[in-house]
C-alpha cells in the first residue's frame, strides 16, 4: 500500500509538542537520511522554522506510525509517516 522507505525520500515527522501546551505536536517536513535494518525504524533531517534536527538511528532513530480511517490524523510525537495526499 505504501512505499518502502528509502535514503532521500521525503516525509513527515511529528514533534513532540511542549508539555504545557504552548506549542502543539505538528507535522514537519523531513528527509529519510538512513533505513535501519527493519525497514520501519528510520534517520531523519526533519525541517523546522527555527532550523534542522536531525535523528540518527543511532541515536534511536524515529519509528513509523501511520493512523488510517482517523479523521484528523493521530500521528504520534517522534514518529514519521507519508505525507497525506492533497
Amino acid at each position: 500500500m505504501y512505499p518502502k522507505p528509502s535514503v532521500g525520500r521525503i516525509v513527515h515527522y511529528v514533534s513532540y509538542g511542549t508539555p504545557g501546551g504552548e506549542y502543539a505536536s505538528q507535522c514537519r517536513a523531513a528527509q529519510i537520511t538512513e533505513v535501519g535494518p527493519d525497514g520501519n525504524t528510520v534517520g531523519l533531517a526533519v525541517v523546522n522554522p527555527t532550523g534542522l534536527f536531525f535523528h540518527s538511528l543511532a541515536q534511536g532513530g524515529c519509528e513509523h506510525h501511520e493512523t488510517y480511517g482517523v479523521n484528523p490524523p493521530a500521528h504520534r510525537g517522534g514518529t514519521w509517516h507519508w505525507p497525506e495526499q492533497v
